[in-house]
């Protein structure tokens, strides 16, 4: 191709993913080589491999994804996930609370336990996916940056691709309200039972 640009076939999916993991692998112990390597759009090119993967697999998907990237491409990329995990989840600078880094992790960690069930998924791949969607679920008590934009690329992705952006929330939670949540501006709620609409 032209000189820095991709030409589109020249390397296969599972090439450049096997690529990146094994380059990921090796910086793992060093966590600025680590940090160099985790950059969000690479990040997110990952998560979109494994989630295209996962989404192809489930036939109730509407509009589920138009690509089918192959098994070991998913794998690779959910190792360099793994292997990364360290920079993703690097925690925000002061430390806050962020309702973005709560929603990316429970969406990434619904996909990667998804993808550790699927058929064909290596005992490797699974080992990794689960690795990545226990330490993703645990790390969204305070903001992750590297995490939110990668997350954020990801949805704008699947936005592009009319895929479903429901598909990995998990909806076994509810939000449990009270008088003082969200419904407050509300006549009738009040603790005395008392119902006053003007």
């Amino acid at each position: 191709g032209k000189d820095g640009q991709y030409a589109y076939g020249v390397f296969k999916l599972y090439t450049a993913t096997k690529a990146y993991r094994d380059l990921s692998d090796a910086a793992a112990e060093d966590e600025a080589s680590t940090k160099v390597l985790a950059v969000p759009s690479a990040v997110a090119l990952c998560f979109q491999v494994v989630s295209d993967l996962v989404m192809a697999a489930d036939d109730e998907a509407n509009g589920g994804s138009k690509y089918v990237p192959d098994v070991k491409s998913a794998e690779y990329s959910a190792g360099a996930i793994c292997n990364m995990l360290p920079a993703i989840l690097q925690a925000g600078d002061p430390p806050r609370k962020s309702i973005q880094t709560e929603k990316a992790c429970g969406e990434l960690a619904t996909m990667f336990t998804q993808y550790s069930k699927l058929e064909g998924t290596s005992e490797e791949g699974k080992e990794c996916a689960l690795k990545a969607a226990e330490e993703i679920k645990a790390a969204g008590s305070s903001a992750r940056p590297i995490l939110e934009i990668s997350h954020d690329l990801w949805t704008q992705y699947r936005k592009r691709e009319g895929q479903p952006l429901d598909q990995f929330i998990n909806q076994e939670k509810g939000i449990e309200v009270d008088e003082s949540g969200p419904l407050d501006f509300l006549p009738c709620v009040n603790s005395d039972g008392q119902c006053s609409i003007l």
